[in-house]
C-alpha cells in the first residue's frame, strides 16, 4: 500500500492541479489539496484529502485509513495551524482547528452519513479519528 501511495499521491496532485480539480477532484466526497509545513523540517508537504462542507465550514478527517496513528499532515497542522488549501474554487490560506467533544462527535456523525467509509475506519482503530475544521484566514 505504501508503494502505491508513494506513486499515486504525486500523480493525483499533478492531475488535480493541471485540471483545476476537474479530474481526480471527487471520490464520493470532493477532494482538496492540503499543504502543511513540517513541524520539524519546515518543508511544505501536500496531501490530497476528501472533505465535507458543513454549515460553511470545511471539514477534513485524519483517518489514516483506520491506522493506529494519526497521519503526518495532522501532526504538522497541530504544530503549525496555518495551511494552504486548494479546491476547484481556488487556493486559500486557512487556519486548521481540531474539533473536540460534542462538536467533534456531531461533525463526525455528519461525515459518516455522507461517506460511511469513515465509520469503517473508526471501527479499525482505538484512537478517536480527528475531525479538523478549516476556516479562511482574513486579510
Amino acid at each position: 500500500m505504501r508503494l502505491f501511495l508513494r506513486f499515486f499521491v504525486p500523480f493525483h496532485i499533478f492531475v488535480f492541479r493541471r485540471t483545476g480539480g476537474r479530474v481526480m477532484g471527487r471520490f464520493g466526497l470532493p477532494v482538496l489539496l492540503l499543504t502543511t509545513t513540517g513541524r520539524r523540517t519546515g518543508m511544505r508537504r501536500t496531501a490530497p484529502l476528501l472533505y465535507l462542507e458543513d454549515r460553511g465550514t470545511v471539514l477534513i478527517i485524519a483517518s489514516n485509513n483506520g491506522g493506529p496513528s494519526n497521519p503526518d499532515w495532522y501532526r504538522n497542522l497541530l504544530a503549525r495551524p496555518i495551511v494552504e488549501v486548494e479546491t476547484r474554487a481556488g487556493r486559500h490560506t486557512m487556519r486548521a482547528e481540531p474539533l473536540i467533544g460534542a462538536e467533534r462527535r456531531r461533525r463526525f456523525a455528519r461525515i459518516t452519513a455522507a461517506a460511511d467509509r469513515y465509520a469503517k475506519y473508526q471501527s479499525r482503530t482505538s484512537r478517536p479519528i480527528p475531525v479538523v475544521a478549516l476556516r479562511e484566514v482574513s486579510g
